[in-house]
């Protein structure tokens, strides 16, 4: 029988790092040719990708369609050894559920791990995110031998809490948060349990989507089991059955990447790099919190400490899982530091980590984490700045400015045009813009920096069966961090409410009061973020009349000659769900990305082709670049735009001050109290009220 508690298993929440090798795995492991193993990555790789794309074209949620899919191929002892993903930080903490299920239930004649098995969960304690973050994986036999794991954790667009739409914005705790199950036998002998999938679709506002998405995972997972046991049957050689080559080629995979992440580790200088980032909402109200990053590089380790970091809030859902923050740091290594190789829990084997207890970052008890992606964004943004200082001196052109990271997303539930109940999110997450490089400007809507693999659909295909019309969908001037290079333009779209009576929506982000992504070596943040709501809105008739005064960018809406009317309210990103009537317009601002550099170094001709498609104003050419040029035929003047940049360059050097005067002036600064409700002792969180500075 399992020794299981009836509570969290925080033991194996700690195992992120690869377990130790068995002594089969290690036998297997002498006998494998390097060209053969070469092979057999190739394939598991082909295999993955073929099961993410399965879950793609299979599932109903938005993340599912438009790729915020991880799909892995874990050994028998429950580690990623191979994943097709862009979302990192789901490929990486999917391991933990498996592991759960091994230490638990494999061993349990109660439950039991059998061939033709498949296991649901959705935990935030195991998954590491929030409960709209589901996945199901199937146990591979071969022989009667348990070989590996397959499956896929994507975000399902509903889960049941108080809020639609997978994010509750007013959760005051765990039991607000809806659907939250540990890794639970869902499926026998092939076939899903159509008791646990009625209790499912029970349990949620969208059953639809919600049993679709399962069915998709499974499918996926089956046809990779099928191919895995395929290629197992297939090889083999002399002294090696196909089974011993499989499991000791999978865990190689694994050994070669640790050795391959230590080595690259060693190339940085020693170091320690420390970045304080700040959130503007808890929620369903404004208010300030601190999460402190110090990143220290020693030999071939890295170490995340987060002391003085806000502390826990028992009733807000601003909190996150530590396993949640190492899950995102996976995305900066993975997709930037370690982009040449493999991503796999054998790049864990470089990290260490120290939580503080009553931390932001380090939930315990019935605290909600509906909006932990709000926290762990931030600190992924702090990871990018650390690391491109770190990395600066190895490899310049990869120490890059941040894509956008503060979301910026519609959530909604209701009914659709159809008649059918929905709760989900739109997909626009999937067009932030990328941060700008040394030698590059970032790119225009790129995707999302947590799914850089990802789409945002096209707005027909969203139409179809939601009950929205777009007003427009393009990129929106300015919504990136100038510099040297800009950061890639974001995208603003404008919504009305269409074919239904009403819909409950609202959106999710942060980033309103004040910038949610920094620039980075000198470069601009992203500008703030607001949400425009129009109830009454005259848009539906001013389009029956093709009225052509109508905007077609988010930038048109807030000038003057909008010839919309209604009821117009301004609200910060992170927007409560409320009730809208067809007809009300909601317009979204989804950001760019950061700057790089100075930007009195951009190109003259740079800043003048950005106004002529229309992704620069007028006021940043002269106010942020200092280029002057001609406003009726946007010829550039050279000698007067370097006259003024010099002019300003001499402005700069006046208002400087040595660092100890402008400490001393900075210190006496302090928020209002108000806003300082959530952040802890102020400045430092940590630290009891009137505690000195170290």
């Amino acid at each position: 029988m399992s020794s299981m508690a009836y509570g969290r298993d925080t033991e194996v929440v700690q195992r992120l790092r690869p377990e130790p090798m068995t002594a089969a795995e290690a036998a297997a492991q002498a006998e494998i040719d390097e060209i053969d193993f070469e092979i057999f990555r190739h394939k598991m790789d082909m295999i993955a990708q073929e099961g993410k794309e399965t879950t793609m074209k299979l599932g109903a949620s938005a993340g599912m369609r438009w790729g915020d899919v991880a799909f892995g191929i874990y050994t028998a002892q429950g580690d990623l050894a191979v994943v097709a993903t862009g979302i990192w930080f789901h490929a990486v903490l999917g391991q933990i559920p498996v592991k759960y299920i091994v230490k638990h239930w494999v061993d349990d004649p109660t439950v039991a791990v059998r061939e033709g098995d498949s296991f649901f969960f959705n935990d935030p304690f195991y998954c590491g995110v929030h409960p709209a973050d589901m996945g199901l994986v199937v146990p591979v036999f071969h022989g009667g031998e348990l070989v590996c794991f397959v499956g896929a954790v994507v975000h399902t667009g509903e889960s049941g809490g108080t809020d639609p739409g997978g994010m509750s914005n007013n959760a005051r705790s765990k039991y607000d948060e809806g659907l939250k199950v540990p890794p639970l036998k869902i499926g026998e002998n092939f076939a899903l349990k159509e008791d646990v999938l009625t209790l499912f679709a029970s349990m949620v506002r969208d059953p639809r989507t919600m049993i679709l998405d399962i069915k998709a995972r499974l499918a996926a997972s089956r046809i990779a089991q099928r191919r895995i046991l395929e290629l197992i049957d297939r090889k083999g050689g002399a002294g090696q059955s196909g089974r011993e080559f499989f499991l000791g080629a999978l865990r190689k995979i694994l050994a070669v990447t640790a050795e391959a992440a230590r080595k690259k580790v060693r190339l940085l200088h020693d170091g320690t790099f420390r970045q304080p980032r700040f959130l503007d909402t808890v929620g369903p109200e404004a208010g300030l919190t601190k999460i402190n990053i110090t990143l220290t590089k020693k030999g071939d380790r890295l170490k995340l400490a987060f002391h003085d970091t806000s502390p826990m809030l028992p009733d807000k859902p601003l909190n996150t899982y530590f396993q949640g923050i190492i899950g995102l740091t996976m995305v900066y290594l993975c997709g930037w530091f370690f982009h040449d190789l493999p991503a796999n829990n054998g790049l864990l084997d470089v990290l260490e980590w120290d939580f503080p207890e009553d931390a932001l970052v380090n939930a315990k008890g019935d605290a909600p984490t509906s909006l932990a992606p709000f926290p762990q964004t931030a600190h992924a943004h702090g990871i990018f700045l650390c690391g491109a200082r770190m990395t600066y001196h190895l490899d310049p052109l990869r120490a890059v400015a941040a894509w956008y990271q503060g979301f910026g997303v519609p959530i909604f539930g209701g009914m659709n045009q159809w008649g059918e109940p929905i709760a989900d999110i739109t997909p626009e997450l999937n067009a932030t813009g990328a941060g700008a490089r040394s030698d590059l400007d970032g790119v225009d809507g790129a995707g999302s920096y947590f799914a850089t693999m990802s789409d945002c659909s096209d707005v027909e295909t969203t139409e179809a069966d939601r009950p929205f019309l777009y007003l427009y969908r393009n990129y929106f001037r300015n919504s990136y961090g100038h510099g040297r290079y800009r950061g890639g333009a974001g995208v603003g779209f404008g919504l009305m409410i269409h074919n239904v009576p009403w819909l409950a929506l609202g959106a999710f982000g942060y980033g309103s009061k004040f910038p949610s992504t920094m620039g980075i070596f000198g470069g601009y943040a992203t500008p703030p973020v607001f949400i425009q709501t129009v109830r009454g809105s005259n848009v539906a008739t001013l389009l029956g009349q093709a009225d052509v005064s109508l905007p077609t960018t988010l930038d048109g809406t807030y000038q003057e000659g909008n010839p919309e009317t209604g009821g117009r309210e301004l609200h910060h990103i992170t927007c409560s769900v409320r009730p809208y009537a067809q007809g009300d317009t909601f317009y979204v601002p989804v950001g760019g990305g950061a700057g790089y550099g100075d930007s009195l170094e951009r190109d003259p001709e740079a800043v003048v082709k950005d106004l002529r498609e229309g992704l620069a104003t007028p006021w940043a050419a002269k106010n942020v670049y200092y280029v002057v040029y001609d406003e009726e035929t946007l010829r550039l003047d050279p000698d007067r735009t370097r006259a003024a940049r010099e002019r300003v360059r001499e402005e700069r050097k006046a208002r400087g001050k040595p660092y100890d005067e402008f400490e001393a002036e900075w210190a006496k600064l302090r928020p209002p109290d108000a806003v300082l409700t959530y952040y802890g002792a102020y400045p430092h969180p940590s630290r009891p009220a009137g505690a000195g500075a170290s």
